[in-house]
Parts: C-alpha cells; sequence; structure tokens
C-alpha cells in the first residue's frame, strides 16, 4: 500500500479485475499484484505439459507466480475499506494469508491472527456491517494448490477490457509473463450477475452463467484433487462428468427427505441449492468466508437447475 495514501495500492502495485469474481457480502473489492524483481507468470498449457496438469486439460489457463510475488485485495462498503488481505508466495512450496483489519478513521490497518478469526460490527458512516477477518489458517482452506492458490488470476477469468484495452494485453506490454500468451485467448467467463464485475452480455446462456459463477466460488474445492473430489465444478467439466445429476449427497439431506445433489427441474429436491440458501452453521456452502446469502447467486444456480430436463 502507498506511504502517503494508505487506502490507495503502492505505485509498484498492478490493478487487475475478473469475470466472475467470488461472493463476498456484497463488499466492493479491488484487486492487485506485486511481483518480484525479474518475475514472471507462467500459464498452464496442458496440451504442451501435461505432467503440471494432473487433472487434465481443464487447468489449462492456471496462472502460476513467482516466488516473491504479493497479492493484494481490498474489501469496502461505501467506499470506506473494512479490509485488506495479502496472499504472499515465499517459496515454491508456500502460500500464506494475512488479514489486515482497517480502523473508521482511515489511517491504518492492523494484522490478525494466523490462528483465529475475528467478528465485528463496522461503520461506514451510513450504516453498520457484519464482517469476519479470516486467520491465516482460514484463508489456506481455499486458497490451497490444488485449486491453483490465488484461485482469481486464470486466463478465463483476466481476458477482459480495463480502461479500454485488454487486460492481458496489458500485462503483456509490461513483460510480465515467460512466454506471451498464444491468442486468441480463452473465451472469457462471462459475469454471472449484475455486479461491480460488471453486466452479463445478452447473449450469455443460463449454461455459461451458473458455470460460471461455480467455477469461481465452488471448483476450488468441488474438483477431483481438491477437498470434495467427488463433485468437479470446473467450468470445462461436462454435467454428466461433475457428479451430481440425481447422485445421493455424501453428507446429509439438508432436512430433505430424498434430496440429491441435483435434481433435473427441481431446486427445491437439489443440494446444490439447499446448501446455497443456508445460514452459516447449517451447512452452507460456501462453508466459510461469507455470512450472507448471495441472493442474486441462489436465484441464478435455482434457474440453471430448472432449465436441466434430464440428466445426461
Amino acid at each position: 500500500m502507498s506511504s502517503t495514501e494508505p487506502t490507495k495500492f503502492a505505485a509498484k502495485a498492478i490493478p487487475y479485475e475478473v469475470n466472475s469474481p467470488l461472493w463476498s457480502d456484497s463488499a466492493d473489492k479491488s484487486r492487485a499484484m506485486v511481483l518480484p524483481a525479474g518475475g514472471k507468470i507462467h500459464i498452464k498449457d496442458c496440451a504442451v505439459a501435461a505432467d503440471n496438469c494432473t487433472q487434465g486439460p481443464a487447468d489449462t489457463g492456471q496462472w502460476v507466480f513467482p516466488v516473491g510475488t504479493v497479492m493484494l485485495k481490498n474489501f469496502a462498503f461505501d467506499n470506506k475499506l473494512i479490509e485488506t488481505r495479502l496472499f504472499v508466495r515465499h517459496d515454491e512450496q508456500t502460500w500464506v494469508g494475512y488479514s489486515y483489519q482497517w480502523n473508521e478513521a482511515q489511517t491504518e490497518a492492523v494484522i490478525g491472527s494466523a490462528e483465529d478469526n475475528k467478528n465485528v460490527m463496522f461503520n461506514t458512516g451510513s450504516r453498520t456491517v457484519p464482517w469476519q477477518y479470516p486467520s491465516g489458517n482460514n484463508c489456506m482452506k481455499c486458497h490451497d494448490a490444488h485449486g491453483g492458490s490465488t484461485l482469481g488470476p486464470e486466463t478465463r477469468q483476466m481476458n477482459r477490457e480495463v480502461g479500454g484495452k485488454n487486460q492481458i494485453d496489458q500485462l503483456a506490454e509490461l513483460g510480465l509473463f515467460d512466454a506471451v500468451p498464444a491468442k486468441p485467448y480463452a473465451e472469457a467467463y462471462v459475469t454471472p450477475y449484475p455486479s461491480q464485475a460488471g453486466t452479463p452480455p445478452a447473449s450469455a446462456t443460463i449454461d455459461q452463467k451458473a458455470r460460471s459463477y461455480m467455477h469461481a466460488n465452488c471448483a476450488f474445492c468441488h474438483r477431483p484433487d481438491g477437498e470434495f473430489p467427488q463433485i468437479d465444478m470446473r467450468y470445462e467439466t461436462k454435467l454428466a462428468d461433475m457428479g451430481v445429476c440425481n447422485v445421493v449427497p455424501l453428507k446429509g439431506n439438508q432436512g430433505v427427505l430424498d434430496a440429491v445433489e441435483l435434481k433435473p427441474a427441481d431446486p427445491a429436491n437439489s443440494i446444490i441449492y439447499l446448501r446455497m440458501n443456508s445460514l452459516p452453521g447449517s451447512g452452507r456452502m460456501p462453508a466459510i468466508a461469507t455470512n450472507e446469502i448471495d441472493t442474486a447467486g441462489v436465484k441464478l444456480i435455482s434457474d440453471w437447475i430448472t432449465s436441466i430436463k434430464a440428466c445426461p
């Protein structure tokens, strides 16, 4: 952060945006990266280096950042910062997350605990919002190597216009890649619903919007080598291979008799919908990092399930 304007990114921090953001209780977010001197971003190409893609071609496009990288994310309500998170790559095997709590005067932010989450009521000046500052250990429950560690930066997420120019082109001009990405870039994820990230294009299908949302919010755990490998929610995975359609749930039915992971045309009997529409501590998915239900996301997934008439 800037030494003279602490709520602003430092000059060496490179801002970026994503197409399909992670739900964070409706907070506005800004993102940036700081690479070490001479450090380069590597983009996985599973057709060329299959040994780096243990779960197949669906991981093509993941971005791998050099040791020494610092990823930054600000969270704000009503133009007032509530938290800044740093995600730092210390060595080849180790990323560490750090959470900083901003004071209401916006003059400084204090680092939180590595072990304990902290819940507060934050006064923005016009309202009070509940917020949880994650522990460093909690960060790593999602930001693990299987999902790509940094989660957001990948070609489909970064392929977007920013300031009238393609964002990947801008990063390439700065010399940040070990190899210039081949064109045409992989098709961008659509923004799932109107938000700070923009509005879905009129041509976007319900399947594109729903799969984009699930890839960003679910697939870092729900993937073949993730914490919940029985379900694969990566964007490229076909419905028949996701492990959800008419599949009996492994971790309870959310109080709905005979519910399955996804029941075609029936959200009310689909665990995916039921877990998204539950409060924390009641089988909610995602299990951590949010306190509020994403009502727009829930409606999107409900509409998607309704659109599926039968299992493939």
